[in-house]
């Protein structure tokens, strides 16, 4: 807030300066000078203030180099699915959400610090009916989450399944994590289908398989009310993909909204894995874009078993992104992370895998 009202501040003074420059054969010559200097003064030290704390006048953020595991966290309570964690992401420092890819209900945790816990406080039914959502990514912001469904195939039968098609927003007060009032108005539910199916390039992907470049999403992320959608697959020579759409035109029904289509070049057989906003950068860890073979698909395109798993940065704008370095091997899929502190000189980050039970969430930072 302090920082957008510097840079406005700033143009306000610049467009006061050019009305009083403008009028100035109707002042004294002396007073014109007068107004000049108090308004460079002022403009001076404004531009200064929005050039150190503006985030646009941010200096680049540190090329970090180094992963170093610090320590676990563990869960308390009924965790849904617990073999298959893939979201998770915090409304304020205490509050956060929780979703497997196998289940049709998010989980309000609590974090305490000391004590490395993550209990489980309520578990919210998204949809009633049906087969699974495929949950595979939760972004938060000012008191929203936003949950997003694959939207593609399911990995093993290539079978469409229409609840993986979905994505939710879901309002909650921050000061409990929960939502606010009855779920019917806290809860908003949407599909990127058509927005996906009429895009020329993701639209020759959709709906089918991942064995085969189908398109498959696991990252969202959300910043200044517009979503970063990132996609494990597919991975066109070498690059992949993160959509980015204004929020609301997300729900709003509108089947060709404006959108960007980010294209960053992770390598071949790499795919988004998961996507966070941190406060200079976004975050994404990156993996297999392809599946394991199946029956139904016994060969795969883009995929490697026991493929690493990398951590990259991305500055959200321009198409270069940062190799970091591959995260530390472990057993399971690293499916889900969340930023738990950040400086200059680097970020702690809280990691899920998809795999083992209780998904080992593990705290690394990155410096």
């Amino acid at each position: 807030m302090c920082h957008g009202a510097a840079g406005a501040y700033t143009i306000d003074m610049i467009s006061g300066a050019a009305t009083m420059f403008r009028g100035q054969d109707r002042i004294p010559w002396v007073r014109a000078i007068f107004h000049g200097l108090v308004v460079l003064s002022v403009v001076g030290a404004a531009w200064g203030r929005s050039a150190e704390l503006s985030p646009r006048g941010r200096r680049p953020p540190g090329r970090w180099t180094k992963i170093e595991q610090l320590e676990r966290y563990s869960f308390e309570g009924d965790v849904v699915e617990s073999k298959d964690l893939s979201g998770l992401a915090f409304v304020s420092e205490r509050f956060g959400l929780l979703g497997a890819d196998e289940a049709r209900q998010v989980q309000v945790v609590e974090m305490t610090r000391p004590g490395n816990t993550l209990r489980v406080v309520e578990t919210i039914t998204l949809l009633r009916s049906g087969s699974e959502i495929d949950i595979e990514a939760i972004a938060a912001d000012e008191g929203c989450y936003y949950i997003v469904g694959s939207h593609g195939a399911a990995k093993v039968s290539g079978q469409h399944q229409e609840n993986r098609y979905r994505i939710f927003r879901l309002q909650v007060d921050p000061v409990t994590g929960k939502p606010e009032g009855p779920l019917a108005e806290s809860l908003k539910t949407a599909s990127l289908a058509e927005i996906l199916r009429n895009d020329p390039v993701l639209g020759a992907h959709f709906a089918k398989p991942l064995q085969r470049r189908g398109v498959n999403i696991e990252g969202l992320a959300v910043r200044h009310e517009r979503l970063y959608i990132g996609f494990r697959s597919p991975n066109l020579e070498g690059n992949a993909l993160v959509l980015e759409i204004r929020a609301e035109d997300a729900f709003d029904g509108t089947p060709r909204p404006s959108t960007t289509l980010h294209r960053l070049p992770l390598g071949p057989g790499l795919g988004i894995r998961e996507l966070v906003a941190a406060r200079s950068s976004f975050l994404l860890i990156a993996g297999n874009a392809g599946s394991e073979p199946s029956a139904e698909y016994p060969e795969s395109q883009d995929y490697e078993k026991d493929r690493e798993f990398f951590l990259f940065q991305w500055d959200g704008r321009s198409p270069a992104v940062h190799k970091i370095g591959a995260l530390p091997k472990s057993s399971g899929q690293a499916e889900a992370m969340a930023i738990l502190e950040e400086s200059d000189d680097g970020v702690t980050v809280l990691i899920l895998f998809d795999g083992p039970s209780g998904g080992r969430p593990t705290v690394y930072r990155l410096s």
